[in-house]
């Protein structure tokens, strides 16, 4: 999870410096962007095909002794698992709290799309820096993320819970987002609101992704998985889309911001009615 805001943190300064290319090959600043950005992407996902492995066992570039524990540890987490709640594939993506939790998962990754897509866009508008000088501050966000996302999930794992840990860091984002919308005029000001908002929801994830596999598992799992990343995904449309829609209509971004975050809230709402749901 912390490789999403450490992409972030490269891509910002990368991206400034490649739109600084404008007018070079007769190629437009965002042509060389996709061309350069989305060669390695392509290269990487053909070598998948052979370095990503399905199981533990299976994977080469693994130490035995890591393999072995590997392999040990999941059999026995879906062993216990199964034989608690011995939930079918059918029966997973018939759950309703799969569906909740797909819509959770929407709801903290609507913000993290439209914010990531357009974020230097904000800084720009607030702002007559260079492109390299908002590529540059556009990497503070991912920053503070990929520090605070961790301690989050650590803090998690201490004590166990979940839920919690889920919602708390949402309410956060909303701060953040709400902060962003008052401070749109002053770049530096603006820039630590976003930061907030991007710890709030990168620092969900993590602890998030701990609970469909409290009650699912095996093929149930990978089902039940699958169709929450899919219903949250939907988020990597909505999220922009947004974004654009009320910069549109209003001239600017602050409308969209606040939407953001009400449906922060939204998710911190619903984590705490799971929460309540599996007590």
């Amino acid at each position: 999870m912390t490789a999403i805001p450490i992409s972030g943190l490269v891509g910002g300064p990368v991206s400034g410096a490649l739109l600084g290319l404008n007018g070079v090959a007769g190629l437009a600043g965002w042509q060389w962007l996709f061309l350069l950005e989305g060669l390695p992407s392509v290269l990487l996902g053909a070598s998948a095909l052979w370095y990503l492995t399905d199981r533990p066992a299976d994977a080469a570039w693994l130490p035995a002794e890591g393999r072995g524990w590997l392999t040990e540890r999941l059999q026995l987490e879906q062993s216990r698992a199964a034989g608690m709640h011995g939930t079918s594939l059918r029966q997973a993506l018939l759950n309703g709290v799969v569906w909740r939790l797909g819509l959770l998962y929407f709801l903290i990754i609507v913000g993290l799309y439209g914010q990531g897509l357009w974020l230097p866009q904000i800084i720009k508008g607030s702002s007559q820096l260079s492109y390299l000088a908002v590529g540059l501050l556009s990497a503070a966000p991912a920053l503070a993320a990929a520090v605070a996302m961790v301690a989050v999930a650590a803090h998690s794992d201490r004590t166990g819970e979940r839920h919690l840990h889920v919602a708390a860091p949402l309410v956060a984002g909303a701060a953040g987002f709400a902060a962003t919308a008052a401070t749109l005029d002053a770049p530096l000001l603006a820039t630590a609101a976003l930061s907030l908002s991007a710890i709030g929801f990168t620092s969900a994830l993590g602890p998030f992704w701990t609970l469909p596999t409290t009650f699912l598992s095996g093929t149930a799992a990978a089902g039940g998985i699958a169709l929450i990343n899919s219903l949250g995904n939907v988020a990597g449309f909505a999220g922009p889309y947004l974004v654009g829609l009320v910069k549109d209509a209003t001239g600017g971004y602050a409308g969209a911001l606040l939407a953001f975050a009400l449906l922060m809230l939204a998710g911190a709402a619903l984590a705490l009615a799971l929460r309540r749901a599996s007590g």
